[in-house]
């Protein structure tokens, strides 16, 4: 262990209250303030270990900053969350600096911890900075007895308070519409009954528009390019505009609790009457990142158990189904998993998966497949596999078959192959790069050479043409590190076989699945942004091209694809927008002032999307708030459509009525979309 002195910390855009060799008071700037901390480049240590106290009453995304000799932006970043005025010990790996990975495991206290950026080596780096991301004021932080270390702290103590209340609400803080006893419980759950009817006399059955018939109908939900704009079609060919929201009757299962049961005002005995709503299992969330053993409590499923008892499931399910329609929602939006969730179907109920066929639902829905994507032994980077392997086709045959039980439901809109690959997180990435700097003998870097040796012929061709000095083409089987820099003659090159790789890992599995499931819509990867034209490949072999939109204009993200030659409808696969006005200490990826404003935001965002030739759906990210102390990986975002009592949002609740009234008609072009401009602020997400 080598002590950090923090009396030698600089300070960026931030002021230094107080210093001592083992604490430090800060005041970061909101304007992406930071402070050194000196003395820990170079020294061979694997871990930063310290204790940080929030000294506000939301929580805040903190960056880890490693910088480059001669550049003034970090190259690499760790983005964490805290909960607030808890005391919390942190632990940096410093192994993460070589970006294999975006996710991390949870210590006891810490919030979800994600790396972005670009590689770094510590001989690269010339500067280690504790700081925040911006930020909508100034925020104070008290930092003590900092270390580093070759080993995991032993212990991550926490402090003795009580942060959330029996009915799993943040308990610092009120608001109006807090639950205050079972009798508000009960008022508000039971305020959900009601019939599956949509409050729109010219929608159909599956939640299309009778007032536009595009074609003829094939008896499963379709597209069609009219006039320049693409379309949805529901089984009976009319206008299918996906207004949908993801995790429905999600519940808080994965509301974690180990190491933080202090927190508590009350957990049930794990043995006794609430025994179904906790989750134990030990989960490997990437298949490159070390399983992590977890357990969660169900605190929405307990409420509404307290008002239903044994029937709360089937009582449950015909509420938010209820909800839905009445909200104009037509769609229930990707997860549950598709195999997953049948298989579990089946087992709890002793029937054959291989025989199963799904049951019939009232409102249409999306999927995700179940099993992981497929993947191969020896992976390229991150949750890249080595594509051109016999692996990675063979590994496609049993993913594809997820889909049989659901071939004939009418009811299914389509499928998602996976969600959010992690190598997209790197802006730019060149995947042909990472299969050089990877020192595999893989089928990719077999492919490459042979493809670079039909390309040139010779080695001395390829050098001059790249201003490389390559000895011969078997060179290309050593590990080299950001080849594409060497001329953009040769970025060129890797880009265009990066672009073919990437098209054969869509290509594969959406080919496999195809053969499975001909009838339902191929909706893509979800990917997490569309900044690098390079992702959009193998766009051609799926039905719809969708994205994650984490913006308050979907429009751009949509142009960009477009733009990048991508000719499908486009759906956005998740979007938000969160609040600290009400209940939880942190907004999401988009954060603005209250309720009001999120719900300008939501119309704004929906309708622009209608509005867009290409845009067919948006699907809310999520149904329901997320756990103030944090989900698996630790998110405890205000996003929900419902908090964890299940009390709609009233603001969003008639936005989204609202939208439902006039979204076919901006579809056509006959009704401008709502705009207003939305007050907004900094994100408080990780």
């Amino acid at each position: 262990m080598e002590k950090i002195n923090l009396a030698l910390s600089v300070a960026r855009d931030a002021k230094i209250l107080e210093a001592a060799p083992d604490k430090m008071t800060v005041i970061y700037g909101k304007n992406h303030g930071g402070a050194s901390l000196e003395g820990t480049v170079g020294t061979g240590h694997r871990y930063i270990v310290g204790d940080i106290e929030l000294l506000e009453d939301h929580c805040i995304p903190f960056m880890l900053r490693f910088y480059a000799a001669g550049e003034t932006e970090e190259r690499l970043v760790y983005r964490f969350g805290l909960l607030p005025g808890v005391k919390t010990r942190v632990r940096f790996d410093l192994d993460y600096m070589d970006a294999h990975t975006i996710y991390t495991t949870r210590t006891p206290g810490m919030l979800k911890l994600v790396c972005h950026g670009h590689r770094i080596t510590m001989d690269e780096c010339v500067k280690i900075e504790l700081g925040i991301e911006d930020a909508f004021h100034d925020i104070r932080v008290a930092l003590s007895d900092f270390y580093l270390a070759d080993e995991e702290p032993a212990e991550f103590p926490l402090p003795d308070i009580k942060l959330v209340d029996e009915f799993g609400q943040w308990k610092p803080k009120d608001w109006p519409g807090k639950v205050k006893s079972f009798e508000e419980l009960e008022s508000v759950v039971r305020a959900n009954e009601g019939p599956v009817e949509y409050p729109e006399a010219n929608w159909d059955k599956w939640g299309g528009y009778l007032g536009h018939k595009v074609k003829e109908g094939t008896g499963f939900f379709s597209t069609a390019k009219v006039d320049g704009r693409w379309y949805l079609t529901d089984p009976d060919g009319y206008s299918y505009f996906s207004h949908g929201v993801c995790l429905v009757g999600q519940m808080h299962s994965d509301a974690r609790i180990d190491g933080l049961e202090k927190f508590c005002d009350w957990l049930p005995d794990r043995d006794g009457e609430y025994k179904d709503f906790y989750m134990e299992h030990t989960m490997q969330r990437t298949p490159y990142m070390p399983a992590e053993h977890q357990v969660s409590f169900g605190f929405g499923k307990a409420n509404v158990y307290r008002v239903y008892g044994e029937k709360a499931d089937e009582q449950w399910e015909k509420n938010y189904n209820h909800m839905l329609a009445d909200l104009g929602l037509n769609t229930t939006g990707s997860h549950p998993t598709m195999g997953w969730s049948a298989k579990r179907y089946c087992e709890a109920r002793g029937l054959d998966f291989n025989t199963f066929k799904v049951p019939s639902v009232p409102i249409p829905y999306v999927q995700q497949i179940g099993m992981m994507y497929p993947d191969t032994e020896t992976r390229i980077y991150r949750d890249f596999p080595d594509v051109l392997s016999e692996e990675y086709k063979q590994n496609a045959i049993p993913f594809a078959e997820q889909l049989r039980p659901y071939r004939e439901d009418p009811m299914l809109i389509g499928y998602f192959m996976r969600n959010e690959p992690e190598f997209n997180f790197i802006e730019d990435l060149v995947i042909a790069d990472e299969v050089l700097y990877n020192p595999a003998q893989t089928a990719c870097r077999a492919g490459l050479k042979a493809w670079l040796k039909e390309r040139y012929e010779t080695i001395d061709a390829l050098n001059a043409a790249w201003g490389s000095s390559f000895a011969s083409f078997d060179d290309f089987d050593k590990s080299i590190r950001d080849c594409s820099r060497i001329s953009k003659a040769c970025e060129k090159d890797l880009r265009e076989y990066s672009v073919f790789l990437v098209r054969e890992y869509v290509r594969i599995p959406a080919e496999a699945c195809r053969t499975v499931d001909p009838n339902h819509l191929n909706l893509g990867l979800r990917w997490s942004k569309a900044y690098n034209a390079d992702m959009c490949a193998g766009w051609e072999y799926c039905d719809v091209f969708s994205i994650n939109c984490y913006s308050f204009d979907p429009s751009i993200d949509m142009d960009f694809a477009v733009k990048a030659g991508v000719d499908r409808p486009i759906l956005i696969g998740e979007f938000h927008f969160g609040a600290l006005d009400r209940g939880l200490p942190a907004t999401g990826l988009k954060g603005v002032t209250n309720q009001i404003e999120r719900a300008k935001a939501y119309r704004s965002f929906v309708e622009k999307t209608a509005e867009h030739p290409y845009g067919v759906g948006t699907h809310w990210f999520q149904w329901q708030d997320q756990f103030c102390l944090g989900r698996m990986d630790g998110e405890n975002y205000q996003i929900g459509l419902i908090d964890v009592c299940t009390r709609p949002y009233p603001e969003m609740a008639d936005a989204m009525k609202e939208s439902a009234k006039v979204l076919y008609e901006v579809r056509r072009g006959n009704v401008p979309a709502y705009y207003e401009e939305t007050e907004h602020i900094p994100m408080i997400g990780y």
